[in-house]
Parts: C-alpha cells; sequence; structure tokens
C-alpha cells in the first residue's frame, strides 16, 4: 500500500512538492566522519534519513547517528557508489576470485548482482538504486573491450541501456550511468570525439533525451547527479569549466557561477534545486560551495567549528540540508558532513564520538 501512494504521488510530478517549503541556508555544525585513505577521493552522498556513504582505504562505510560501520565486501576491495532512500547501498567489490562485480548492500548483507559471465567479465559498478529497488550502473565485458556500457542490473543479470540518437552521429552506445531517481528517470553520459554528452531518460534507459548544456559551453557536459524532479546538476565546459543546473533538458541550462576564480563543478543537488560542489577562489584555490538559489556560497564561512577544517569538496546534499563532502583536518583528508544549524548548539552532536581506523566508536 506505502509504494501505491508513493507512485501516487510521484505520478502528480513536482507540483505538490515545488509547493512545499525548502531549507533556509544557515550555518553549519561540522561532523568528522573520519580519515580518507587511498586514491582516488571517491564522491560520498546522503540520503533523506541522514544516512552518508563514504569511502576509505578500499573500504566501504554508512555513516548515520554519529556512528560508521563498514558494510564488508565479497572478498577484497570495495567501494560504495550510491545510496537509496531504503537506506540499501550499490557499488563495486572484487570477489575471491579477483572480479570486480557490482553490489548491492541491505539488511546487513552485501550480494553480487549478476551481471555478465564471470569466465569474460572485466568489471563492473552499480552507480545508483532508487525506492523500487531498481539498479543501475555500468559493465565492461570481454576479453579486450574495456569501454563501459550502461546497464540495468535485473534478476541477476546486467541488461543493456538503449543507444542514444546524437547529431550528426546517429545511434551511439551510452558509456556511463550516473543517477538514477524515484520517478525511475536515468541520468547519463557519452563521449564522441573528446567531447561529453549529457543524457537523461525518463524511462530506466529505454529511451534518451540529450541535454542541451550551458550556451557558449554545451560542446561538453559532464553530469554529477539528479534530482527526484529529474533537474540537473554537473560541470559545463572545457578548460574553463562551470557548475550548472538544468531542470529540463530540452532548455538552456543555468551557470552558477564561481566563488570568484575561473571554474565550478556542480555534484550534488537536493529536491529544491541546491546544488552542492567545488569552486575556485580568485586565488585559484578549490573550496566547498552550496548554491541556494540566490547565489553561491563558500561552506568554509559558515561553519560555527570549523578549526582546522578545510572544506574543499561538497558532493551530496539532501532535502533537510545535510551536506556531505571531503576536505582536510589539520591537513589530513577527512570525510564530512554538515548539519544545519542557526545558533551554535549548547551540546554539540556526536560530541563524545570518536573515530577509529575510519568506523566510529562511542
Amino acid at each position: 500500500m506505502r509504494k501505491l501512494i508513493v507512485a501516487a504521488a510521484l505520478a502528480v510530478g513536482a507540483t505538490p512538492l515545488a509547493a512545499q517549503t525548502g531549507p533556509t541556508l544557515t550555518r553549519f555544525w561540522i561532523l568528522d566522519v573520519g580519515a580518507i585513505t587511498g586514491q582516488p577521493i571517491q564522491p560520498s552522498r546522503v540520503n533523506n534519513a541522514g544516512a552518508m556513504i563514504w569511502n576509505s582505504g578500499g573500504r566501504a562505510f554508512v555513516f548515520q547517528n554519529c556512528l560508521s560501520h563498514d558494510i564488508g565486501s565479497l572478498g577484497g576491495e570495495t567501494i560504495a557508489r550510491g545510496i537509496g532512500p531504503d537506506g540499501n547501498v550499490v557499488g563495486r567489490s572484487v570477489n575471491r576470485s579477483g572480479r570486480q562485480r557490482a553490489f548491492r548492500y541491505s539488511a546487513g548483507v552485501m550480494r553480487d548482482l549478476g551481471g555478465g559471465s564471470t569466465n569474460v567479465l572485466l568489471q563492473e559498478d552499480a552507480i545508483a538504486t532508487n525506492y523500487w529497488g531498481d539498479v543501475v550502473g555500468v559493465e565492461s565485458a570481454g576479453s579486450t573491450n574495456l569501454t563501459p556500457t550502461a546497464v540495468r542490473y535485473q534478476d541477476g543479470g546486467a541488461y543493456r541501456m538503449a543507444s542514444a540518437v546524437l547529431s550528426p552521429f546517429g545511434f551511439v552506445k551510452v558509456e556511463h550511468v550516473v543517477d538514477l531517481n524515484d520517478s525511475r528517470m536515468v541520468l547519463g553520459a557519452l563521449t564522441v570525439g573528446g567531447n561529453i554528452t549529457t543524457l537523461v531518460s525518463n524511462n530506466l534507459g529505454y529511451q534518451w533525451t540529450v541535454l542541451k548544456g550551458v550556451p557558449g559551453l554545451s560542446f561538453s557536459t559532464f553530469p554529477a547527479a539528479m534530482n527526484r524532479l529529474g533537474h540537473v546538476t554537473g560541470t559545463a565546459g572545457q578548460g574553463v569549466v562551470r557548475a550548472f543546473l538544468s531542470r529540463d533538458p530540452t532548455l538552456d541550462a543555468i551557470d552558477l557561477g564561481t566563488l570568484g576564480g575561473s571554474d565550478s563543478f556542480g555534484e550534488g543537488i537536493n529536491s529544491y534545486d541546491w546544488v552542492v560542489g567545488a569552486s575556485a577562489l580568485a586565488t585559484t584555490e578549490l573550496r566547498a560551495f552550496v548554491h541556494d538559489g540566490t547565489g553561491m556560497f563558500d561552506l568554509n564561512s559558515r561553519v560555527w567549528n570549523g578549526t582546522g577544517w578545510l572544506l574543499l569538496e561538497a558532493t551530496g546534499v539532501n532535502d533537510s540540508g545535510v551536506i556531505v563532502g571531503n576536505g582536510f583536518k589539520n591537513g589530513v583528508p577527512h570525510a564530512f558532513m554538515l548539519l544545519p544549524m542557526a545558533r551554535s548548539p549548547l551540546t554539540p552532536p556526536c560530541q563524545i564520538v570518536g573515530n577509529t581506523g575510519g568506523i566510529a566508536t562511542r
């Protein structure tokens, strides 16, 4: 019954949500999620229940209620890539045979999603999941072909998504999947001639629409995230690049500007079109930002307890205004969570929680 009610709400589209009042941009209390080791640093995500995925040292973690727990592995290095509204996590993990497999983590158990034959499969990666349990990602199969292919993971198999029609090339294989929402819209991308094209599907990748991008920078548009309304953020251009917001793939996207430098990168978006990411200052140094629709703000200037912190990159934001990302704490890479707080709290959240080896313990 609950899913039928949700389906009815989704069917009426953006009207009820658009009528609601979103969070007000205020200041934040920073939570130290844990030290990050290993490269490259993976984007963290947060759902509307305040559960955050993050990665460190070849292990994947969920952080919630001031504690992190290691979600395990299929046998080797594991990376969490997406988290659904129900707390299910998807990503990739190396199994005991040395194969990189797509997984879903649910109710404390990690399961291999199946996909191609383990005899020929070289790489799999589950990228995103939604309320309905759909999972999308990429697969690179064959003994010589490492080019990724956008797929749906269903019933123990991986099924290739439809090719996109891209002028003047005709049908082109979709290589990347970036996000998936509860309306079963998929955000994807492909590369032709060194330029990246962003694609949006309204039906789980059976048909694609090319996103127009920012005027003057639309020759290359790399997507990063999509909200429940199908609004998209990412980065437009090459050389000089800008964070963008697209509310309709058939219309020009909006250049969100910078914190004073030439470049910015959109990385996360919530249902109220708050966009988070990283932007260059006039000094060219990168800083984490939030754009709430009125302007872009350096998150370093919005933290009550920011001593010792340098926030470099915000990678996710939920509908309550909770922001996650990574930066430096006393010169060491750390993951963070920012809790919206108009006033400095009398009792700091998580004040008795410490981090040990990336796992928070009381």
